[in-house]
């Protein structure tokens, strides 16, 4: 299920992962640090005050925001997303991979809240690692579709340029990733509309990925029994990218 974009339901599963935890660590007899109630408290206080600053339009609860904490939206989701990350590691190491889980894939919908409140993303390797594991477990074209959506937020909430930029010096290359897996969202969604904005992506600013994508995206037409328009599509750009000149 794509996770709502609402605090209340953030903090709500907050809680339900946190009293796991909290029944773990108290039962654990091997000392683990950090205490995860202390993590627990910042992130409920964190959710509280974001909640009260809600207003009737997003810039008065931007800056409504701004004047109950002090700090600009970005450093809240800073902070709100290391925090989630500690708890989930946490999880883990008391064995609870389910909470882990759910903690992780909160940071999708903390960051399109704060995204949407004048936030921008500077780390988004747990945003993104949340975005892939739930298209992974989506299969309803509308639900892939809105959650294109999202993964259009989070690009827009650092701007494509300025993240493809910073990862020359990144292994991981969070953003490649992203554009990437936005496309098979794109595909899978069945919406050419959405398909020729991700693929357009792909081709601009990952031209040396863009000759396997639609090679591999071609041979998926058949196995998975496309539509007629999103096979026409994927063809499009398969015969532009992977044969005549282009084909080395």
């Amino acid at each position: 299920m794509l996770p709502p974009i609402d605090m209340s339901y953030i903090a709500d599963q907050l809680v339900e992962s946190g009293d796991e935890i909290l029944r773990a660590f108290d039962e654990s007899e091997t000392p683990i640090e950090p205490n995860p109630r202390v993590i627990l408290i910042g992130l409920e206080r964190l959710f509280d005050l974001i909640r009260a600053a809600e207003q009737d339009t997003l810039e008065e609860s931007a800056r409504a925001l701004r004047d109950a904490t002090g700090s600009e939206p970005a450093v809240l989701l800073d902070h709100g997303i290391a925090l989630l990350i500690q708890l989930a590691e946490l999880a883990r190491r008391l064995n609870l991979p389910p909470q882990a889980r759910a903690l992780e894939r909160l940071t999708l919908p903390f960051c399109c809240w704060l995204l949407r409140r004048g936030g921008e993303l500077s780390h988004p390797e747990p945003v993104i690692n949340a975005t892939a594991e739930l298209a992974n477990s989506l299969r309803e074209p509308d639900q892939l579709v809105e959650l294109f959506g999202l993964m259009r937020e989070i690009i827009d909430g650092i701007g494509l340029e300025r993240a493809l930029e910073s990862e020359t010096t990144n292994p991981a290359r969070p953003w490649r990733v992203l554009l990437l897996n936005r496309a098979i969202v794109a595909t899978r969604s069945h919406q050419p509309a959405l398909m020729e904005e991700a693929f357009a992506d792909v081709v601009e600013h990952l031209p040396e990925d863009a000759p396997d994508f639609f090679r591999e995206g071609i041979g998926q037409m058949e196995a998975r029994n496309y539509p007629a328009q999103v096979r026409e599509v994927m063809q499009r750009y398969f015969d532009r990218w992977c044969t005549g000149q282009r084909l080395h």
